[in-house]
């Protein structure tokens, strides 16, 4: 779990200062964050071109690791254009009924078999 402590824009470098929390448990993977990991959470508002900066991070000690970091990066602003407000959806009328509807050559076993037992019936 990665969060953002600082972020700052100069001209087109976008500094950022990131920060992951100790793994208290043992049950909590080991985890390293790397510069592609920190680019997925970056704002929608900059496109990344390249990274300047890198670091390495991680959520335990062992190794020398650290837990805050910072990246710097050369970006592209995004301007975000609002969108146009959604079209209702046309509501299609169904084709009105055929008058000539189709019988089936061949009726069904229920269709039969009651057929056969209102016979019977009437013979008796």
């Amino acid at each position: 779990m990665l969060k953002i402590v600082e972020e700052t824009l100069e001209g087109n470098t976008l500094k950022v200062k990131i920060e992951t929390p100790m793994a208290k448990m043992a049950r909590v993977p080991k985890k390293k964050y790397k510069t592609r990991d920190v680019i997925q959470i970056l704002p929608e508002k900059y496109e990344v071109l390249e990274p300047l900066q890198e670091d390495v991070i991680s959520n335990y000690a062992t190794g020398n690791h650290k837990q805050l970091g910072e990246w710097h990066f050369k970006v592209k602003v995004v301007t975000t254009r609002k969108k146009a407000p959604a079209k209702k959806p046309v509501k299609k009328t169904p084709p009105p009924p055929s008058v000539e509807t189709k019988t089936s050559t061949k009726s069904s076993i229920r269709g039969r078999m009651s057929k056969i037992a209102k016979e019977k019936l009437n013979k008796q």
